[in-house]
């Protein structure tokens, strides 16, 4: 450590202190007569206390500061990554795993004399503590890369050793992957690379969607490998419980020593909800792996598809835009209808949106007065046809006052105090660059209970006349859409982006939103999705309400999940803030039902639902180790692949590696000298010192 005194000001002004100190002293002491008693030698010692507390005093004035330069040496990090994948214990005997953990513990403790090192295992995420068991179902060796960029990028890396068969089914391919840091990669081959007989699905291609009542394919990837002469039969199964109920076979000749082929059947969607299926391989003479010749998958089957009538005053291209954008989502079945040849009833729709209605020649007030009834939701996209005062009249959002003749080119203005739905950020800031939409002339006000999302800009001033705006009144759900020329966003949209991602969002949130009927359970508990991994961890959230429906989360909320055997698994919910959070950790493939309860004044409250998880057999599909994938990263990173016979002959390759050396580090740090403590006590004993002498001597 090098220490430098340093000043702000010239070096003389040193003297200036000096000289202050020596003529306080000369000052206090040279005429003093009450010391004539005295030896000589007092009165000097006395000065010289004085004139060194005045002369440090006058020195900090200065404002002097010490520079300190540290020098530390970084040993090289050596950061040891093992493979706790199921596919290492499918293949790897137990005394193999064994040697392999006894060889590379002896190999952190040898290396540790002379580096750093961190030890990590990794599958489908990265453990900083050794995990006890290989039961992970994927393998992500691209994200383990990362995890060392994040974490030691910035140290003083020396290698990289990794331990695995080179298996990976999730994630980017090692070889391509985004490695910064210079560091070589040592690779430990595990595994074995011999392909033996093997008959497994290779792909199942399905829809994730289905629609009650409609039929799907289904088409089904098979492969083997030394199977010829051989025969296996394909079925296709339904699962509900413990039941199944088969809905195709069909027998397949192996006739290759490569084989392959493709199997298609139809299913009929006969139970909405998450339905399971599973695809069965009968096993071949002499097979090991036998794990790959099952899959289940899961197809959610919709109950019916929103209907949605889009009704028009005449033809305009606003019709077949909106018509356009809605259809891509495949929950709504859209029709395009004109006011003039519409005779059908409004209650076999799920919504109707109204486009230049009502008008001038057509009224619409006979079809509102229906769908009140029935608490149909319907927009409203006001133009150039579109009757004003008829408006008003049937319905509460937007009040119109002005002459519809003539006409007004808006922009639009997102609302930030708007909490219904959230927007991207591109949207919000894509708006302005929208062209104008055309709409009457007029005063906008919206009701004390409409939710603005976007007010109209008009000749670039900001205004509170609403150009989009939702309300719910009696259980009816109104929007109101203040201009025509939807068109012309969705064109510019794809002119500037070659696609019409901000208009559909735009759009299918306000369908969204006007369509879907209002939730007034007091007490509400979901999950996040329908269907999980049997790697993720089942969430659930939970809502409480008191009468004002306010969020409350006072009493507890127990959640009891049961499976397809009727084994229960109880919890208890977290608290967190105003409302409930529960991880109920990980859930092997089935389909699950959940029950939960609370008390709210005297009142046993209950929601209830389902979720399935998904086997994803990601490492039991192949077993066969990708030594070539490894050999080639570390000859890609500098490094070299050994087998685990070969471990302990890392050591002296690190060793011999020049590139893995220590690091001086130089750590400079400023402090000024007043904020040395022990200086300002060497002040305070001298002068103390001093004041006790002369006391002592009977004088002040």
């Amino acid at each position: 450590m090098i220490n430098t005194f340093s000043f702000p000001y010239p070096w003389w002004f040193f003297f200036f202190c000096l000289i202050s100190g020596i003529g306080y002293a000369l000052a206090m002491y040279l005429k003093e007569k009450r010391f004539s008693d005295q030896s000589p030698w007092f009165t000097r010692i006395l000065g010289t206390l004085r004139a060194l507390s005045v002369f440090l005093i006058a020195l900090l004035l200065l404002s002097p500061f010490i520079k300190t330069i540290q020098e530390d040496i970084k040993r090289p990090l050596i950061v040891i990554a093992s493979d706790r994948s199921a596919s290492i214990e499918a293949v790897e005997s137990p005394e193999n795993l064994k040697r392999y953990n006894e060889e590379v513990g002896n190999l952190s403790k040898t290396l540790a004399n002379q580096y750093e090192v961190k030890t990590l295992d990794f599958a489908t995420e990265v453990y900083p503590q050794k995990q006890d068991s290989l039961l992970d179902k994927s393998t992500n060796i691209s994200q383990l890369f990362r995890y060392i960029d994040d974490n030691y990028g910035d140290q003083n890396l020396g290698a990289v050793i990794v331990g695995t068969d080179g298996i990976y089914n999730e994630g980017s391919n090692p070889l391509y992957m985004s490695y910064r840091s210079a560091a070589p990669i040592y690779t430990i081959a595990l595994g074995d690379t011999t392909q033996k007989k093997d008959l497994y699905i290779q792909n199942v291609l399905y829809n994730n969607i289905a629609y009650l009542g409609d039929k799907f394919p289904v088409q089904i990837d098979i492969s083997a490998f030394n199977g010829e002469g051989q025969t296996t039969r394909v079925s296709l199964e339904a699962i509900s419980g413990s039941s199944t109920r088969k809905i195709a076979d069909e027998v397949i000749n192996l006739d290759t020593k490569h084989f392959f082929t493709t199997k298609t059947f139809i299913i009929d969607a006969l139970n909405s909800g998450v339905n399971r299926y599973r695809v069965h391989l009968t096993t071949i003479d002499g097979e090991q792996n036998i794990h790959n010749n099952t899959k289940d998958f899961f197809v959610e089957i919709l109950d019916a598809r929103q209907k949605i009538l889009v009704i028009g005053n005449a033809p305009h291209p606003d019709l077949g835009a909106i018509k356009n954008i809605i259809t891509e989502n495949k929950n709504y079945e859209v029709t395009l209808s004109f006011i003039s040849d519409f005779k059908d009833n409004p209650a076999n729709y799920n919504m109707v949106i109204f486009h230049n209605l009502p008008s001038e020649t057509n009224g619409i007030a006979p079809i509102i007065s229906q769908m009140n009834k029935l608490g149909i939701p319907r927009i409203f996209i006001i133009g150039m046809q579109t009757s004003i005062g008829q408006l008003n009249a049937i319905q509460d959002v937007v009040n119109i006052i002005g002459n519809s003749r003539n006409i007004e080119e808006i922009q639009a203005d997102y609302n930030p105090g708007f909490t219904l739905f959230t927007t991207t950020d591109e949207l919000k800031n894509n708006l302005k660059m929208f062209p104008p939409l055309k709409t009457p002339f007029g005063e906008y006000r919206a009701s004390n209970t409409a939710s603005v999302f976007l007010y109209q800009n008009i000749k670039k001033i900001k205004t509170n006349y609403p150009l989009i705006a939702f309300e719910e009144k009696n259980n009816v759900k109104t929007a109101i859409i203040a201009g025509e020329g939807l068109w012309r966003w969705r064109l510019v949209d794809y002119l500037q982006h070659k696609n019409y991602d901000l208009v559909k969002e735009l759009v299918n949130k306000t369908v969204l939103l006007t369509s879907v009927k209002s939730d007034k359970r007091k007490f509400r508990v979901s999950t996040s999705k329908n269907l999980y991994k049997d790697n993720e961890p089942i969430q659930f959230d939970g809502q409480l309400y008191n009468e004002s429906y306010e969020l409350i989360n006072d009493p507890d909320v127990k959640l009891t999940i049961k499976d397809e055997n009727g084994k229960e698994y109880p919890f208890t919910f977290s608290k967190t803030l105003n409302y409930y959070t529960l991880n109920a950790g990980l859930f092997p493939q089935g389909s699950y039902s959940y029950t939960a309860t609370t008390q709210q004044n005297g009142k046993t409250l209950t929601a209830t639902g389902q979720f399935n998880c998904e086997s994803l057999q990601l490492e039991l599909f192949d077993l066969t180790a990708r030594h070539g994938l490894l050999r080639s990263m570390s000859d890609q990173h500098g490094g070299m692949m050994v087998y685990p016979s070969n471990i302990s002959e890392l050591q002296r390759i690190l060793v011999e590696n020049k590139n893995i050396k220590p690091v001086m580090y130089e750590t400079r740090s400023t402090i000024g000298i007043i904020h040395l403590k022990w200086l300002f006590f060497v002040i305070l004993g001298l002068l103390t010192i001093e004041w006790f002498v002369r006391r002592y001597s009977g004088n002040y």
